[in-house]
């Protein structure tokens, strides 16, 4: 049998060279039997964060279920409370041409979030894929036979102390929610574990729209006008790497000291229309045709990229398209999604 020896190289002054870590120079590990040089094993990838795409510490962490609030978004609202933690948000046009957020939580839980508000028909449409435990405030009574249809864990406000109002907040702009506490109560109806919804790439894919004399932004910021009561803008910040939110011209405000940033901003061109006749102030009923496919633009890096969006059921996820069909790669990080009228994504 042939026997390796490594001997140790004397240095000049006579002691013995102290041996290289691997990766500097030190030579591959052998076997002892057959003299072939192996390599050390890859690292094994740590738990990763479902919504997010990113690694997470705690593996507890990685397979609880979502959380998902519906948000208030009125000036009456501001400063909201926990958006800055979120790792999925869609932004959706309601009555009066407002929006309104549905916030989705997983790899991190506020203690406050909100204001706290009803419900609407979009939200069937797009939860059950999350299977989450849902925090909201009431809805007009068909759609709440529709929550109760969707098999969604249903949390309001009946007096329990997962919710509160906020003495400083005017009333019906003050309920907000206790994350920890919601978690406690959905958790005990046995909500499954979450499931990754995007690919998920750091590099940056090939195709980005190339900006020009004309568009010298087009990677860099965006702006959504989803009404004439509602717009919003994107500006990348190159320093933190993810883009931070305006609020009809205003930088976007939260509670504490947090930032909203997020690795992806996503606008999804849909039908917009009445949905209904009406509301308390007699204002008929906005909705959003949610399944259905279209185009989309997706802002991450500092590009912009022109793809495809699909969803062809309320328990399958929304899923992004590149030109060859390809599933599109969204940054690990946070993702805004807009439903945004179709005539109206950025140019």
């Amino acid at each position: 049998m042939l026997v390796l020896v490594l001997a140790a190289a004397a240095c000049s002054d006579g002691s013995a060279a102290t041996p290289l870590p691997p990766g500097d120079g030190a030579a591959p590990s052998a076997s002892s039997d057959e003299g072939v040089a192996t390599t050390a094993p890859a690292p094994v990838p740590g738990p990763v964060a479902p919504l997010t795409g990113e690694a997470v510490d705690d593996p507890a962490v990685a397979d609880r279920p979502v959380l998902a609030v519906k948000i208030e978004n009125t000036a009456a609202a501001r400063p909201q409370a926990g958006l800055d933690l979120a790792d999925i948000v869609y932004e959706e046009i309601v009555e009066g041409g407002v929006t309104r957020f549905i916030a989705l939580f997983q790899s991190e839980v506020p203690d406050v979030v909100g204001p706290v508000r009803s419900a609407r028909p979009e939200d069937v449409a797009i939860l059950p894929a999350y299977t989450p435990i849902l925090a909201y405030s009431g809805a007009r009574d068909e759609v709440t036979q529709m929550l109760r249809a969707s098999g969604i864990v249903l949390l309001t406000d009946d007096g329990g102390d997962a919710f509160s109002r906020d003495p400083g907040r005017s009333r019906s702009h003050d309920l907000m929610g206790d994350g920890p506490r919601l978690y406690e109560k959905g958790d005990a109806t046995a909500v499954g574990a979450a499931t990754p919804v995007f690919a998920r790439d750091a590099t940056p894919p090939a195709g980005a729209v190339a900006c020009d004399a004309a568009t010298p932004d087009c990677g860099t910021a965006a702006t959504i006008r989803f009404s004439g009561a509602a717009v919003t803008g994107w500006t990348w910040d190159a320093d933190a790497g993810v883009y931070r939110r305006d609020q009809d011209g205003e930088p976007s405000r939260v509670t504490g000291p947090g930032r909203i940033g997020a690795a992806n901003v996503v606008v999804l061109g849909m039908h917009v229309g009445q949905g209904g006749c009406c509301d308390a102030a007699g204002t008929p009923f906005t909705e959003t045709t949610i399944l259905g496919d279209g185009a989309a633009v997706v802002l991450r890096d500092g590009r912009r990229y022109d793809v495809r969006w699909r969803k062809t059921a309320a328990g399958s996820h929304l899923e992004l398209l590149a030109a060859d069909g390809a599933p599109f790669p969204l940054a690990p990080g946070p993702t805004w999604i807009h439903l945004a009228p179709a005539d109206r994504l950025p140019s």
